[in-house]
């Protein structure tokens, strides 16, 4: 399986995947005790980070997305399809496939 970002496929599925949810609850010291503050969760604020290879043509257009700052729409593994901004946390060429990029992306849910 691969994942879709914008019109960029990746080559394969995600090598890692860590979903960040938001959740909006902290606790307060106060004296005497705590108080916890509750915000609620807010799904449109989660971040998704995966590992993933491209192809030299997809690898320009995630970057494309990157600096211009542009809200794509992104398909995941299980066919689930999210607005996010992409955010590139790091990146290298494939030792073996010089035209092949490896990133380390953050999608920001929107």
């Amino acid at each position: 399986m691969s994942v879709k970002i914008g019109e960029a496929q990746s080559m394969g599925a995600p090598e890692s995947e860590r979903i960040t949810p938001d959740d909006r609850q902290e606790t307060l010291e106060v004296i005497g005790g705590v108080v916890v503050q509750d915000h609620g969760r807010v799904e449109i604020g989660d971040k998704t980070t995966w590992t993933l290879s491209f192809s030299k043509a997809d690898w320009q257009k995630i970057k494309s997305y990157w600096t211009s700052r542009t809200i794509v729409n992104v398909q995941d593994e299980g066919g689930e399809i999210f607005a996010a901004r992409v955010i590139v946390k790091s990146w290298q060429r494939m030792s073996r496939f010089p035209d092949h990029i490896k990133a380390d992306l953050e999608l920001w849910r929107l």
